[in-house]
């Protein structure tokens, strides 16, 4: 996909020995991506020498992100010119709208093997705790980019915010051209077309009405009465060794995060593309969008009652991945940094509270 950069460093880490965390993965070893088991596809990127994750500066400023419903038209056409920046960078570009999809191809798709564990074990970052940290890093750093090419540290990415019923259709601001994606479900995509978080592939016609309490009592059951205990909420436990079973999503991530998904795609697309499938979703700018709302149940989930915090396992905090930051660096990050999206100088704007 992309030249070599230069040579790789160790991605050994001294505290591995203490407990079983997730690893970072060997890029130097990366191989194809598996779609189906006749479809593969190469997502593998450019190789360059590894530093670990450093907190931004408090002096930088705050990043806000917006409802994707409510930006105005200074934001749409800074936000246009980023992502037209970011499309225009080369293949070799570690920084590339290309690059960033295949971010996710490569975690998600079976690139990636497992450190230090025989036989193979594909690294896959869904159906687990890993979920949530994971998907943190890689808007944070998709963010970072999109501003620097722009030249504005302020710069942050829009959140889809389909939990209240305001934003319970496609934002148009992703009908402009270069946030669309016309790899798209056509009838979704126009954007008075209500939203149905719970979809299972056939859409029901119902007033708009019912659509939006029914949207409200699932997202009530995702994030308050079915999302008491952490593992309800993050998924289940995944440490080195072991196989990601897709019964181990948290509550968010299995619905609406999965619907939403699959909502977008297009059905026509041999795997749902874009939106639809692992390997593509980055394809489509909504996809970062979609998962800074997912990020932000993350936060409003801790604010719910005292017994709703992060995990303390070694295991899960000592967990680790790796992405390119603004300056072509490949960063090393672990998920005990990102416990609190204010540390990383990023907030979401203020919107009504849907939540009890």
């Amino acid at each position: 996909m992309g030249s070599l950069y230069g040579a790789v460093s160790s991605l050994s880490d001294p505290t591995a020995a203490l407990a079983d965390p997730i690893q970072p993965p060997d890029l130097s070893k990366c191989h194809t991506a598996t779609v189906t088991k006749d479809t593969t596809v190469a997502c593998c990127p450019p190789l360059v020498r590894i530093i670990d994750f450093k907190f931004p500066s408090p002096r930088e400023p705050m990043r806000t992100r917006r409802a994707a419903h409510l930006v105005d038209e200074d934001y749409i056409k800074k936000y246009e010119k980023a992502i037209s920046l970011m499309k225009a960078l080369p293949d070799d570009d570690p920084r590339s709208f290309k690059n960033q999809a295949n971010v996710h191809c490569a975690y998600c798709n079976g690139a990636y093997d497992q450190v230090g564990i025989t036989p193979t074990l594909d690294l896959q970052i869904h159906f687990s705790w890993l979920f949530f940290p994971f998907h943190r890093y890689y808007l944070y750093f998709h963010e970072r980019i999109l501003g620097s090419l722009i030249d504005d540290p302020t710069f942050a990415l829009p959140f889809w915010n389909w939990d209240s019923p305001d934003g319970m259709q496609i934002p148009p601001i992703f009908a402009n051209t270069d946030s669309e994606d016309p790899i798209r479900n056509p009838t979704h995509s126009d954007p008075s077309f209500m939203l149905d978080l719970d979809w299972s592939r056939e859409d029901i016609v119902v007033s708009p009405e019912e659509q939006i309490k029914s949207n409200l009592n699932l997202m009530n059951t995702q994030m308050v009465s079915g999302a008491k205990k952490r593992t309800l909420f993050f998924g289940t436990p995944l440490k080195a060794g072991d196989a990601a079973a897709n019964t181990g999503q948290g509550s968010i991530e299995r619905s609406p995060h999965m619907n939403i998904h699959i909502w977008t795609g297009d059905p026509k697309q041999a795997h749902t593309e874009d939106m639809g499938n692992f390997y593509s979703a980055g394809r489509d700018p909504i996809f970062y969008c979609h998962h800074a709302n997912v990020d932000r149940m993350w936060d409003l989930w801790k604010t719910l009652g005292p017994r709703r915090t992060d995990f303390t396992d070694p295991d899960w905090l000592e967990a680790a991945f790796v992405f390119y930051d603004e300056d072509k660096n490949l960063v090393r990050c672990k998920v005990k940094d990102c416990l609190d999206s204010r540390k990383l100088n990023y907030d979401y704007q203020k919107v009504n509270k849907i939540f009890p």
